[in-house]
């Protein structure tokens, strides 16, 4: 096997995450297949990069030689890449951008903004914007990607009192310091007439989570309803989100739903009394990138702006609590 640049970011993220776990949730990959690959990298390099420690694996001597040569190069390559991106809004061709958020539907109002402002800050003559859009519940895999250089940008839903915590190159900057967590019930759930629920009234329901979140999705909830006085039963984990939705409406459980969902068809959002699940929204990037993060900012903030109006509770929470940070 030959030695290929993405092997040089599997060997930073096992290093960065210090774990083999945590650096698969980065990249992107199932556990076994990135052990496989780092198997095989070792063989090509003819020794062991990492060795087992207490708390997960670190690099070996060797490995720690390797690793200073694969940063280096992965830095160099990005710089590279910056300058191409650059040299192709001067000559004509799209310039392209890769952007990451949790599955909401923030990103489908930010690409056309975030295209609109592109052209007008560029004029007329400009090459266009030619955005790729990935999402992740995750937020540590979405900044695992764009530390890794596999996104540009990305808008991270980092749940308070579980941050995912900085990483290496990655820049981070705050837009939204409190977003709360709401609930989804069935239109017909003998709660759905309430303006604001108590987590407690909740404690004799079937709960469902997506297991691919951060923590399972299941660390902030099952800490909130302790707070509560009570265990959370978690009776489906389902990541897909029209299923999800037809198990909420159908009635065999409820479900945390982000503030910005919409209501209809069977299914009601409702804010939970005390916000006691709050996120905060943070746009992160590493430099050089293809687009000025401050036009990406304001597309992120104009976007969600957007879309507070989509239930008839978040305006009401916003006009009390709500409001966008400043640029850091």
């Amino acid at each position: 096997m030959e030695l290929e640049f993405r092997h040089l970011r599997i060997v930073i993220a096992v290093a960065d995450e210090g774990s083999i776990t945590k650096a698969a949730a980065a990249l992107g990959l199932s556990q076994p297949s990135l052990t496989s690959q780092l198997q095989r990298i070792e063989r090509t390099m003819g020794a062991p990069l990492f060795e087992r420690a207490r708390t997960g694996v670190v690099p070996t001597s060797f490995g720690r030689t390797v690793l200073a040569r694969a940063r280096s190069v992965v830095t160099e390559m990005a710089d590279l890449r910056g300058e191409a991106s650059a040299h192709a809004a001067t000559d004509g061709r799209p310039v392209e951008v890769r952007i990451g958020g949790r599955p909401s539907p923030l990103l489908s109002v930010v690409v056309p903004r975030l295209v609109a402002a592109h052209a007008a800050e560029r004029g007329p003559d400009a090459p266009p914007l030619s955005v790729q859009v990935h999402t992740d519940p995750s937020a540590a895999a979405l900044q695992g990607r764009v530390r890794a250089g596999r996104l540009d940008a990305a808008v991270l839903s980092d749940v308070i009192g579980f941050e995912i915590g900085p990483a290496e190159g990655v820049r981070r900057d705050l837009v939204v310091p409190v977003e709360p967590e709401f609930v989804a019930l069935a239109e017909r759930h003998p709660l759905a007439d309430r303006a604001m629920i108590d987590l407690a009234d909740l404690a004799g329901e079937n709960w469902m989570i997506d297991p691919q979140e951060d923590h399972g999705g299941l660390g902030p909830l099952r800490a909130a309803c302790r707070a509560a006085g009570f265990e959370p039963r978690i009776t489906h984990e389902i990541s897909d989100s029209t299923s999800a939705r037809e198990f909420v409406v159908s009635g065999q459980c409820v479900s945390l739903a982000q503030a910005t969902s919409s209501e209809g068809r069977g299914l009601v959002i409702r804010p939970l009394r005390g916000d006691p699940i709050r996120n905060r929204l943070e746009l992160a990037w590493k430099e050089p990138g293809p687009i000025d993060p401050a036009v990406l900012r304001a597309a992120v903030l104009d976007g969600y702006a957007s879309l507070i109006d989509r239930n008839p509770s978040y305006p009401r929470w916003w006009a009390r609590h709500g409001g966008f940070a400043a640029a850091g």
